[in-house]
C-alpha cells in the first residue's frame, strides 16, 4: 500500500498572539517564514519548522500512544490550538511533538485518529518491539 497524503496544515499566523504578531510586523515578517508545516499521511506525520534552521521530524503512525488537543482562551477566540502527539520508540523513553497553533486542532487530531486506527494491527494484541 503506498503512502497518501491525508492533511496538510501550518501553524498560523495568529499563534504568535497580539505582542508578538505586531513585533513580527516590524521585524518584516521574518518569524512567520519559520511557522511549522504539518502532514498528515497514511503513515507518518511529517512535522516540518525553522527559518534559518530547517527541522524535519517523521513519527510513525503505528507508534502514536496518545494525541492530545489544547486550546487556552485566546487561541478559542481566534479559532487555533495545540496538538500534542505522544509516540513510544521501543522500549524507550515517551516522546512529545507539539503541534502549534493549528487551525481546527479537533478535526486535525480526529485525522491524526482515523489513519492510526487504519494502520494499527488486527488480530490478537501485538508487541511494538
Amino acid at each position: 500500500m503506498s503512502e497518501t497524503t491525508v492533511l496538510t496544515t501550518r501553524e498560523t499566523k495568529r499563534s504568535f498572539g497580539l505582542g508578538r504578531g505586531a513585533l513580527a510586523v516590524l521585524l518584516l515578517g521574518l518569524p512567520f517564514l519559520g511557522r511549522q508545516r504539518i502532514t498528515i499521511t497514511s503513515e507518518r506525520i511529517v512535522i516540518e519548522s525553522g527559518f534559518w534552521t530547517k527541522v524535519r521530524d517523521d513519527v510513525e503512525v503505528f507508534r502514536i500512544r496518545d494525541v492530545v488537543s489544547t486550546r487556552n482562551l485566546y487561541q478559542r477566540l481566534v479559532g487555533i490550538g495545540d496538538i500534542v502527539v505522544k509516540s513510544v520508540e521501543g522500549r524507550g523513553p515517551e516522546e512529545v511533538q507539539v503541534l502549534k497553533g493549528v487551525p481546527d486542532p479537533v478535526g486535525v487530531s480526529e485525522a491524526i485518529r482515523t489513519v492510526w486506527n487504519r494502520s494499527r494491527p488486527r488480530g490478537p494484541a501485538t508487541s511494538v518491539d
